[in-house]
């Protein structure tokens, strides 16, 4: 099967600080298309519009690249439930984030690729996956604890990473009921179960 690329950019004489933008952008855009695996680092310099030299200088080699649009991917995503949980109690904070969480991997093609689909990327960075669980649940305890969560730390952590794995699971396996994946009834399910795990 023949992939249609995007015409090539003309070469990036921007700020060093715009250049690397413009690698994460391109690079986060040959993930989506064709996976982490076909991805290729020459076509990244390409739609970026910089040179292999200032591509390898940056980023050595796939996995650091892979690395650097993951954390990126991974700031965007806490800045957008943190947004949907401000000014909300502890009970509240957890229906909306595990409902933003959601909604977030279903509509971003990018995070749908990387956590859910793309196989190379489980079989590659499985201890990655996990570091991601514990970065996210830290986050998300974190923003718990500001919206006024009292249970012991410990606690807080374990109910949280319970949710994030709950989040992940359920987007890898959806329900074969299409109605329990709407937004309300994903609330619904957090606040009957989920939500009284927080105090």
């Amino acid at each position: 099967m023949t992939t249609t690329r995007a015409p090539r950019k003309t070469r990036n004489t921007s700020s060093p600080e715009d250049q690397e933008q413009a690698i994460l952008s391109a690079a986060g855009a040959e993930f989506t298309s064709v996976g982490v695996r076909r991805a290729n680092m020459d076509e990244v310099a390409a739609q970026a519009g910089v040179s292999r030299s200032t591509l390898y200088r940056r980023f050595p080699n796939k996995e650091a690249l892979l690395l650097a649009v993951a954390d990126e991917l991974y700031e965007r995503g806490m800045r957008r439930l943190e947004r949907a949980v401000v000014g909300l109690g502890p009970a509240d904070a957890v229906v909306e984030a595990f409902a933003e969480g959601a909604l977030m991997v279903s509509e971003d093609p990018l995070m749908r690729r990387l956590v859910l689909t793309d196989s190379e990327m489980k079989g590659i960075t499985a201890s990655v996956t996990a570091l991601f669980i514990d970065m996210v649940t830290d986050r998300v305890a974190a923003t718990l604890r500001e919206a006024g969560a009292t249970m012991p730390a410990d606690d807080l952590l374990q109910a949280v990473e319970l949710h994030v794995r709950l989040v992940i699971s359920y987007l890898e396996v959806p329900s074969s009921d299409e109605s329990r994946q709407q937004p309300e009834a994903v609330r619904a399910l957090a606040a009957k179960y989920l939500a009284p795990m927080i105090w």
